[in-house]
C-alpha cells in the first residue's frame, strides 16, 4: 500500500469530504480515503498496482477541487511556519448583555 497526502483548500465543509470520499472509494485499487474539511487535508491510501497518484489527482480537479502536493501540518513546523508554533489570545470573557438578557435564572 502507498499513501499520498494533499492539501485540498476547496474542500471547506463536510458536504465536500462526503463527496470527495464518495468518489475516490469508488476507484479501483483505493483502500481508504481520510478527509478533513477543518485541516483541508486528503489522506488516500491505495494499491501501486490498481492506482496512481496521478489518477487520484485527476478525479479531485474533475470534481472541481485543486490540489497542493505536501500537507503535512509536521512538514509547516519543519518549514518554521509560525502559525504552527503560536496560538493567538482568545477572548473568553462572557458578554455583558447575555448577562443581562439572561435574567435572574442565571445566579442559581
Amino acid at each position: 500500500m502507498k499513501r499520498v497526502t494533499l492539501r485540498v483548500p476547496s474542500m471547506y465543509a463536510d458536504h465536500h469530504v462526503i463527496a470527495i470520499r464518495r468518489t475516490l472509494q469508488k476507484l479501483e485499487g483505493v483502500t481508504e480515503v481520510e478527509a478533513s474539511a477543518a485541516f483541508k487535508l486528503l489522506k488516500v491510501s491505495f494499491d501501486p498496482h490498481l492506482a496512481t497518484p496521478s489518477t487520484i489527482k485527476e478525479h479531485l480537479v474533475e470534481m472541481g477541487h485543486r490540489f497542493e502536493e505536501e500537507a503535512s501540518p509536521q512538514a509547516a513546523v519543519d518549514k518554521g511556519d509560525p502559525a504552527w508554533h503560536t496560538i493567538g489570545p482568545r477572548d473568553t470573557g462572557t458578554n455583558p448583555a447575555e448577562i443581562e438578557m439572561a435574567g435572574e435564572f442565571r445566579l442559581y
